[in-house]
């Protein structure tokens, strides 16, 4: 099952590098005033300066998804077992599954921390492209929209994935 983490870390790991080598190399030449929130038809209503855009967004994109990963996949480990809530629980959290539990628990954590960073990311060049300083805007709705549909589509299949993989074993 070790193993089996490899991946999700891994691509953990490189998503957040990336995130933050994005503001630190791409940071330099963001508009010195961006457009940070937009209404419903699309314009800019809310501004934020440059380096206060990039200290939020790249402490964001480096606190949150670790702080999801640990909820998930470090949590259980530390609570009492009693407050560890799974399908089927009385099965999986017997002594004789309880390391493997935890084990899966961390690598569906990782994924839920991937695609919270992707998604993070995926909002960020959103946001710094729908801004009219950067060059011909990309209508912000237009892109946002598809990558929130995204979002919540994966989430709704890592939900199901971890739900079938704590079904009772026949």
């Amino acid at each position: 099952m070790t193993s089996r983490l490899s991946l999700p870390l891994a691509l953990f790991l490189i998503l957040t590098s990336w995130s933050l080598a994005y503001f630190i190399y791409f940071g330099q030449w963001f508009p010195p005033r961006l457009a940070v929130h937009f209404s419903l038809v699309g314009e800019p209503d809310v501004w934020m300066e440059r380096l206060k855009f990039i200290v939020i967004a790249s402490s964001t994109s480096f606190m949150v998804p670790p702080f999801v990963v640990a909820c998930v996949g470090v949590m259980p480990r530390v609570l009492p077992i009693g407050m560890v809530n799974v399908p089927n629980r009385e099965y999986w959290l017997a002594p004789e599954h309880r390391e493997a539990t935890l084990r899966r628990l961390m690598y569906f954590a990782l994924w839920l921390g991937c695609l919270v960073q992707a998604f993070l990311i995926a909002i960020n060049v959103t946001i710094v492209r729908g801004n009219p300083q950067v060059g011909p805007p990309s209508p912000f709705l237009q892109h946002a929209v598809p990558v929130a549909a995204a979002f919540g589509g994966a989430l709704l299949i890592w939900g199901v994935m971890l739900s079938r993989s704590f079904s009772k074993p026949r």
